[in-house]
């Protein structure tokens, strides 16, 4: 049996807290949760994941964009995030929370 670590731990949150900060960047509908990350775990890649995400919970999105070109936009912003959301992964299990709270921290900083 394979016990994740707490680093482990930390990096899955870090990844969902990092997507949906992209998600809500982008004026995304989309909110994962572990569980939901754990489920695209299939994918061989990110933007696997998101295509996988898309076409099962959103595909009326590929009718106004290219699956490529949602996967970019959300990747690029993902990987804009994750080093912001590995220092500041903290103690709510709610990614969806933790992703507003770390926007509007950082908004905060950025008028100051």
């Amino acid at each position: 049996m394979i016990h994740a670590t707490h680093d482990d731990d930390r990096e899955l949150q870090a990844q969902v807290c990092a997507f949906n900060t992209a998600f809500e960047e982008l004026d995304l509908m989309f909110r994962w949760d572990v569980q939901t990350y754990r489920a695209l775990a299939s994918a061989d890649s990110d933007y696997g994941k998101i295509a996988q995400y898309i076409a099962t919970h959103s595909p009326h999105l590929l009718t106004a964009y290219s699956a490529e070109f949602l996967c970019q936009a959300i990747v690029e912003r993902k990987n804009s995030t994750i080093e912001a959301c590995r220092q500041n992964t903290v103690q709510y299990e709610d990614s969806t929370q933790r992703a507003r709270l770390w926007r509007a921290r950082n908004e905060e900083t950025a008028r100051v």
